[in-house]
């Protein structure tokens, strides 16, 4: 399996050296950029697992970097020597993972870069997941009728519920539609059966009813 790549991004070439001995020594492939034209230029040519952009850099901002990176679905992690509210807020709409504030040691470095790397295969999974969700409820209406009978009985969401069914039929080697359709040909039987069991209970109270004699009161004497 291959190490993750790393693209960091920084105007300032000791910054840089740091960032990329850090993620070295953490085990990461690291592409370096020494602009915001270069840290674009090789984001969506290299597609990295993950992006650490400087937000001041000369050419093009980081924010404008940012823009790019969000466009093609590239995780990043915000970096800047400011640590104002506004600025981590400004960052966080952007679409930034974290946000670090300069200097940095690498036990800060390495396990927010862990983080963020977890929370963008997160996301990759269940952009995957509601992808594959809106292409099978498009074509199967059994699959969309299981769906929402998972959602309504387990209080699950859209994606929880087409997970379920996707894991059950993988774990069975099975097609979705396939286990779709014979969750519902049990859910059929299930209410056959109670709808009979009913019937037949109402049919012997109505018997019951039929058979038993009226009752009687008391015997009158009139004198």
């Amino acid at each position: 399996m291959n190490a993750p790549l790393i693209l960091v991004a920084d105007d300032n070439s000791e910054d840089l050296e740091l960032l990329t001995l850090a993620m070295e020594a953490a085990g990461y492939e690291v592409l370096q950029a020494h602009d915001g034209d270069e840290a674009e230029r090789l984001a969506l040519e290299h597609q990295p697992d993950l992006t650490i952009l400087d937000l001041r850099m000369p050419l093009k901002d980081g924010f404008e970097v940012a823009t790019s990176l969000r466009e093609a679905d590239l995780p990043f992690i915000a970096l800047s020597s400011y640590g104002e509210e506004e600025m981590v807020e400004r960052a966080t709409n952007a679409g930034s993972l974290a946000y670090l504030v300069k200097p940095l040691q690498a036990d800060q470095l390495v396990p927010a870069v862990q983080a963020a790397l977890r929370r963008a295969e997160d996301m990759r999974h269940m952009k995957e997941s509601m992808e594959q969700m809106d292409k099978a409820l498009s074509q199967s209406r059994e699959i969309s009728m299981v769906v929402g009978i998972i959602m309504e009985r387990c209080g699950f969401t859209a994606i929880q519920a087409f997970d379920a069914m996707r894991d059950e039929a993988r774990s069975q080697r099975r097609k979705i539609a396939e286990v779709a359709r014979e969750y519902l040909n049990a859910v059929d039987a299930l209410h056959g059966m109670t709808h009979s069991i009913a019937e037949r209970a109402r049919e012997k109270a109505r018997r019951s009813s039929v058979r038993r004699p009226p009752k009687r009161g008391p015997a009158r004497i009139i004198s």
